[in-house]
Order: C-alpha cells, then structure tokens, then sequence
C-alpha cells in the first residue's frame, strides 16, 4: 500500500514540476486592422529638423475640406513660395500642387514625418524629416 501510495505521489509531483518548467503561453495580440486618420488638427504646430521651423496650420474644415497650410522658412522656399495648402491622400499623407511644385508631408508616427518637395526645376526637390517641436 505504501509503495503504490509512493509511486503515485512520485507522478504527481514529477507533473506539477514538469508544468513549472513550461514557459506561459499567452494569447496572440490582436493586430490593428486600420490605420487611425487623423483630423487636420491633429498636424497643427511646429516641425522642425535641427533647423528654422516649418510652421503647419489647419484650417476649420472637416471631411474632404480640410487643408493643412504649410509656412515654410526662407531656406525652405525653394520654388519661390512660402505657403502651400495639402489636402489630404491617405490616411498619414497629405499633398498639394502649386505652380508646377508638389508638396507632401507624410506622417511616420505622432511626432515624426517627412516633408518633400518635387518640382519641374532641379532646384525644387528636397525631402526633409521633421519632428513635432
């Protein structure tokens, strides 16, 4: 009787071991389907990238109507403009076209995008990262 009581403590103990010894499982994460689009306001305020400041402002408009304005500095203004209007493309970029010049800026993350220009003239390109200031 001891024997048979010994060997079947043995097992149980040898179990609960064995299941110490597991790494824990955990569920899988669930995976964001959609990207958040955010509202014109969400991109108000100042970016810079170790420079002067390019300044985006949102105007009131909700929907297909909104428009981001972008106030570039001197050293920025490249086509001989200062201030361009983007309307949005996608969720995280937003575009605009004046005088033959194409402006984006295309948001990374909540604090980080990438501003670019593209234009006719070889003077007119750069793409600059920018962070929130």
């Amino acid at each position: 009787m001891r024997l048979r009581f010994a060997a079947a403590g043995s097992v149980i103990v040898c179990g609960l071991s064995f299941g110490l010894n597991a790494p824990a499982q955990a569920a899988p994460k669930a995976e964001a389907t959609e990207k958040a689009v955010h509202s014109a306001a969400f991109f108000s305020g100042d970016w810079s990238s170790m420079g002067t400041v390019v300044t985006i402002v949102a105007n009131r408009a909700a929907g297909p109507a909104s428009r981001l304005i972008v106030h570039l500095p001197q050293n920025l203004q490249k086509s001989g403009q200062d201030t361009f209007s983007l309307s949005q493309k996608s969720a995280d970029e937003w575009s605009g076209i004046q005088n033959n010049v194409t402006l984006s800026f295309k948001l990374v993350s909540d604090n980080f995008g990438i501003l670019s220009m593209v234009g006719d003239k070889p003077d007119h390109h750069f793409e600059m990262p920018l962070s929130r200031m």
